[in-house]
Parts: C-alpha cells; sequence; structure tokens
C-alpha cells in the first residue's frame, strides 16, 4: 500500500499524539494517590514522614542471594558493596491500639512521571506481642478496614505449612491498582480486576471453619485479583468463603 507525504505526516502525528496522552495518563498516576489502605503507592518519603525513622532497613540484591537487614549506620557501607542500586526498603516497630507490630514496607521503582519513585507497592504487617482474634484486627491495624468490606474471600491451604492463608479482595478497581498490579506483582495482560487486598495468616492449628474469632499472626497488603488467585488455584486448593467479619 503506497502511503502519501501526507499520510506519512498523518500517521507521524497520530503517534506523537497517542504517545503524549499515555505519557499524561501516567504522570497522573504520581500526583500524591494511594489506594484506600492509605500506604499502597505513598512515595519512601511520605512514609518516612508519617511513621518517623525506620527501626531497621532492608535490602534484597536478587542474583547474589543477599538478603539484608540492617541498620542506618550500616546502610552506607553496604551500599558500596553493591553491584546496582539496591531499593532498601523500611522495617517499623510501632505501638498501635496498645499492640506492639512490625511494618515491613517494600517499595518499586516507579517511573510514570519521568523520574524515578520509591513508591509502597506492598507491606506486611507481623502481630509481635500475641496474636489477635481477626474480628479485632481493623481495632489494632487501621489499613486492615477496607478488608471488613470485601465481598470476595479466597481460603487457601499453605503447601506444607499446614496453615491457612484468607485473601480479602476489596475489588475496588482503579487506574491505579491496575497500574501497581502490572507493574509490581504480575505482567499478564489478562488481568484487569486488580484491586486492593488483603492476605491474611491464620496461626498454625487454626481450622478451615473461619470465624471472627480466628487468631492472626501476619497479614501483608498489596494488590491482587480474582483472576490472578484463580491462576493458582489447583496448587492451594483455593474455595470462595463468606467474609468472616462481616
Amino acid at each position: 500500500m503506497r502511503i502519501t507525504r501526507r499520510g506519512k505526516w498523518g500517521f507521524i502525528l497520530s503517534c506523537i499524539v497517542f504517545l503524549s496522552l499515555h505519557l499524561i495518563s501516567d504522570s497522573k498516576l504520581s500526583a500524591g494517590e494511594n489506594l484506600d489502605d492509605g500506604l499502597i503507592w505513598l512515595s519512601k518519603e511520605d512514609v518516612n514522614a508519617k511513621f518517623g525513622k525506620p527501626n531497621f532497613l532492608y535490602s534484597e540484591e536478587e542474583p547474589y542471594r543477599r538478603y539484608m537487614i540492617m541498620s542506618h549506620e550500616q546502610e552506607k557501607a553496604l551500599r558500596a558493596t553493591f553491584l546496582y542500586d539496591v531499593v532498601v526498603h523500611d522495617f517499623y516497630n510501632l505501638t498501635r491500639n496498645g499492640k506492639t507490630v512490625e511494618y515491613r514496607i517494600y517499595y518499586g521503582e516507579d517511573k510514570s512521571g519521568g523520574n524515578k519513585v520509591y513508591r509502597v507497592k506492598e507491606y506486611s504487617v507481623n502481630l509481635l506481642d500475641n496474636p489477635l482474634p481477626l474480628g479485632k484486627i481493623a481495632e489494632a491495624i487501621p489499613e486492615f478496614k477496607p478488608a471488613c468490606e470485601s465481598q470476595k474471600v479466597f481460603l487457601e491451604k499453605m503447601l506444607g505449612l499446614g496453615n491457612i492463608r484468607l485473601i480479602f479482595v476489596t475489588g475496588k478497581v482503579s487506574d491505579l491498582s491496575k497500574h501497581i498490579g502490572s507493574a509490581f506483582v504480575d505482567r499478564d495482560k489478562d488481568i484487569n480486576d486488580w484491586s486492593l487486598s488483603y492476605k491474611v495468616y491464620l496461626c498454625d492449628g487454626e481450622s478451615e471453619n473461619i470465624s471472627s474469632n480466628s487468631m492472626v499472626r501476619e497479614i501483608v497488603v498489596a494488590v491482587d485479583g480474582e483472576y490472578r488467585i484463580g491462576k493458582t488455584a489447583h496448587a492451594f486448593g483455593t474455595k470462595l468463603v463468606k467474609n468472616p467479619i462481616q
């Protein structure tokens, strides 16, 4: 097919407009947004302003299997040994509603606005004092409150461990949640239902008869979705259950 000079310029102009709109769309994601938990997608600077100086730092140098928890004083010396720019994550020991909890906040590199910004891609909350009943989690961990309204809750059996994991999927899909899922979790282009989700790990010995009294030891907050969960359902014996805290 022969393309005229005018047609060529029209095609080039269309490409420029498309790329510009794409860049504008991505840049909008960086403007101080976060999901309903209040932490996912915050910048590292915003997290440090919210919680203060982390108690410890954590790094992963994947090709060499170097996983290190370090103090602030060790950071500079360890960075000098890295062969590339390793992301350093934050560990906090916090008191929430009288309970001592450990927040492990993991960052990913966001380049959607043209600059590299470290943003929260997921975090875990470990109950350091004692486990808590599922129905009491939101009182101690306010970030968990959106899970209380989740319409989709999945039960999984952890392979080789014998304990139960629940996944609370909020189902509130947005441009931001889809961007986070495709950038940091799974690049499968078929996944369109990314939303704020909570992986809740029950204590050893807890049964599949889930209730608000089931005891919890750890929570991982990230984005997930029914489609991705279904991809591994055969391995975990995944099944849909009623939200036990509604």
